[in-house]
């Protein structure tokens, strides 16, 4: 009598906390069901956002191969026709979202970002080009306040902080 009353207990224990999994499952797809009936998006923008996807796959995959390659995975030929095969995949995907741009005068989702960018360029707020001058001026800086030493064995010049020489192998002081 006991074994029964403890599996009793047990199943109604499990059953409390394996519910609220069973049901979120269930929500999320009537809800996933109401909003693809509901939320009907013309078709032009709806094959925007595919297209889109479409690229950034396509992008990915790219880069995927190059690091890839870059690591030894890949042989040359077969990069070189992967590379070549999601190019001009993308080419054409690029093209055809230009298109519809074209046609419908609409943009990507990316699109409207690029353009308040440019336009916070376009109002002389930006400091792209101070920062480039600091830049440019810390760089010259740091390269005239080193030092040269020259190797006394064979004569090619290094920096202070060199303890031998890269050419003859020869112990600086």
């Amino acid at each position: 009598m006991d074994i029964i009353i403890i599996l009793i207990i047990t199943a109604a224990a499990a059953i409390y906390i394996a519910l609220p999994f069973f049901i979120k499952k269930r929500d999320l797809a009537n809800e996933t069901l109401m909003n693809s009936y509901t939320n009907k998006e013309d078709p032009v923008t709806e094959k925007l956002k595919i297209l889109d996807n479409k690229k950034e796959t396509l992008l990915s995959a790219i880069r995927d191969i190059e690091f890839d390659y870059g690591l030894g995975k890949l042989s040359k030929e077969d990069f070189e026709e992967l590379n070549n095969k999601y190019k001009l995949e993308a080419a054409s995907v690029l093209k055809e979202i230009d298109e519809i741009q074209k046609q419908d005068d609409r943009q990507t989702p990316g699109d409207d970002i690029e353009s308040e960018i440019l336009s916070y360029r376009k109002t002389g707020d930006s400091d792209d080009t101070l920062i480039e001058e600091e830049i440019t001026a810390f760089r010259s800086a740091n390269q005239n306040n080193e030092s040269k030493i020259k190797c006394q064995n064979c004569g090619s010049e290094h920096r202070a902080g060199d303890l031998f020489c890269s050419k003859c192998g020869a112990k600086l002081n």
